[in-house]
């Protein structure tokens, strides 16, 4: 089950030495035999510790009953095939425990234990229950498969086995059924949080700042001090009529909103832990409202239970806040990410802000248009994968340089490119940033052509004017310039010559102090008759040292 790996790689191997890393998978013979002789003798020792507080004579059972969660946490951490260990420790118990009857008890015992431990680990891996806790489907999880059923199971099995024949008394024999069932839900409830949590306590109360261990130190003493004062605290005859028990429970939903799954594993161990100790000195709220020891019991595994449900619910569903708040920021992010690869970042803020329309004049902007010359020829010898993969990577090249000297990128229209610069933000150099860009486009049509064998060449035409520039439509929206400026530009490129820079006069005349040119001649422009052009060659001497010291 992959379950199994999981809770190892992630659970016990940051919390336990190297060597014992390898139990689960490689032990094999006399290793696994060891190994299921160890965890024996673990379980008995925690039964040992637990007979350490001995109950006053007027109580029968205790509260709680760790065994339970300690038998469900090995072979869920562990694996399934650790079984025998539950069944051995049940029967040294038996044999170990003064007054019972060794082997029919031992052997009823071994066979409840076992399977209550093996049922409830089974439907926990079963249905990919995972340790961390933070979702409250996991939480529900853990009560209903982990804490109800495999404890009324072993309730059952044991009622029947040890008190069916002596007890008569139907509501008795009901009495002892739940008590033995919600000792062992309680178990389960209050340690398997600490344990499976365990993993995250150093990252939740790792302390950074003086307001952090302030807050934590304020959280931790408040909530012991409250929970000793409500369970164990002597002398509180004064104020017995007040129902304090639930006194405790803001710090509690205080640890769990703060520190999540392991605040409120935190808060549910030293709570209880103080409301077990006091109620087996015959102390604490319970034995206030009521005479009755039994009743007692009942209320204070009944706190327990809903002490645990209402800490890991909180804290399940915070984490749950947290995370689809982090989801929901990236995806965010990733939206705004997607929108600034279509519009310049002023516009997206002010499409964002819900303008209703979104035009702007332009005094001055420099456009510039490239072409692929034969790309339409090339692409009846590619493959469409080729095509796109090619084209796709020449304009990425492009997209950088168009970064690099901080120009816009407009659109790309089949194997054409579009670029301005000056706009949506205005800058005095945008002419000159263009010629850059012109240049670098051709060192770079170069060496791809080199690289892929193929005779790359491109046309560029370059235009200086006024524009207007907006976002037009309501679905598939881009960022668009209109005017004189932009069709002379399209025009220089189209009546271009392949691998020439051809200019219009007036980027020419913003130019020509920094960059040497050859005059084309007269070139025919539609709607504009004949019209000056010229060939961007290089940069000056002039241009190369005021870059450099730009550098």
């Amino acid at each position: 089950m992959p379950l199994k790996k999981d809770f190892w790689s992630d659970v016990l191997r940051p919390c336990c030495r190297p060597v014992y890393s390898t139990w689960s998978q490689q032990l094999k013979g006399g290793r696994y035999l060891g190994a299921i002789a160890l965890l024996a003798i673990g379980y008995r020792l925690l039964i040992v510790l637990v007979y350490q507080f001995p109950l006053p004579p007027n109580l029968l059972v205790y509260p709680i009953w760790p065994p339970a969660a300690y038998s469900q946490l090995i072979l869920l951490l562990l694996g399934l095939r650790f079984w025998p260990a539950i069944a051995l420790g049940s029967l040294l118990n038996t044999i170990l425990t003064p007054d019972q009857p060794m082997w029919m008890a031992g052997f009823n015992a071994a066979t409840s234990n076992t399977l209550e431990a093996l049922l409830g680990a089974w439907l926990l891996l079963k249905v990919g229950f995972s340790p961390q806790l933070d979702h409250l489907r996991d939480v529900a999880r853990l009560i209903i498969l982990g804490g109800l059923i495999p404890a009324t199971l072993s309730a059952s099995l044991g009622v029947i086995n040890c008190c069916w024949p002596e007890v008569t008394d139907m509501s008795a024999l009901g009495m002892i059924w739940f008590n033995w069932w919600i000792g062992n839900v309680s178990g389960v409830l209050i340690l398997f949080p600490a344990v499976l949590t365990l993993p995250d306590w150093p990252k939740r109360f790792q302390l950074r700042t003086l307001t952090q261990k302030v807050v934590r130190l304020a959280w931790l003493s408040g909530l012991a001090f409250l929970s000793w004062f409500v369970f164990a605290a002597p002398d509180r005859t004064e104020i017995a009529p007040f129902p304090l028990e639930y006194l405790p429970f803001p710090f509690i939903a205080w640890g769990a909103l703060i520190l999540g799954p392991p605040g409120a594993a935190t808060a549910i161990l030293l709570t209880t832990g103080f409301a077990y100790w006091g109620f087996i000195q015959n102390q604490g709220p319970f034995f206030h409202f009521s005479a009755d020891p039994e009743f007692a019991i009942l209320a204070v595994q009944t706190y327990i239970c809903v002490l645990v449900v209402t800490a890991l619910a909180l804290a399940a569903s915070t984490a749950e806040r947290e995370r689809a708040r982090v989801e929901l920021q990236a995806e965010k992010e990733k939206s705004e990410h997607l929108l600034l690869n279509i519009l310049p970042q002023p516009i997206a803020h002010r499409l964002k802000q819900q303008e209703s329309t979104i035009a702007d004049h332009f005094a001055e902007v420099t456009v510039l248009f490239a072409d692929i010359v034969d790309f339409t020829r090339m692409s009846t010898e590619l493959s469409p994968q080729a095509l796109v993969g090619m084209l796709n990577e020449i304009f990425s090249t492009f997209d950088g340089l168009a970064e690099k000297h901080g120009l816009e990128k407009i659109k790309t229209i089949g194997d054409a490119y579009m670029v301005v610069g000056g706009l949506p933000e205005h800058r005095d150099d945008h002419a000159q940033a263009i010629a850059e860009m012109a240049l670098d486009m051709q060192t770079a049509i170069v060496n791809l052509s080199e690289q892929h064998e193929r005779p790359f060449k491109m046309r560029i035409g370059i235009n200086t004017g006024p524009v207007i520039a907006g976002v037009i439509g309501k679905k598939k929206f881009i960022y668009d310039l209109w005017g004189d400026t932009v069709n002379i530009a399209n025009r220089m490129e189209s009546a271009g010559i392949a691998g020439e820079i051809q200019v219009t006069q007036t980027t020419y005349r913003a130019l020509k102090e920094r960059y040497t040119f050859d005059y084309r001649g007269e070139v025919a422009v539609k709607g504009k008759g004949l019209m000056e052009t010229y060939f961007l060659r290089n940069r000056s001497p002039t241009a190369a040292s005021h870059l450099h010291s730009h550098s």
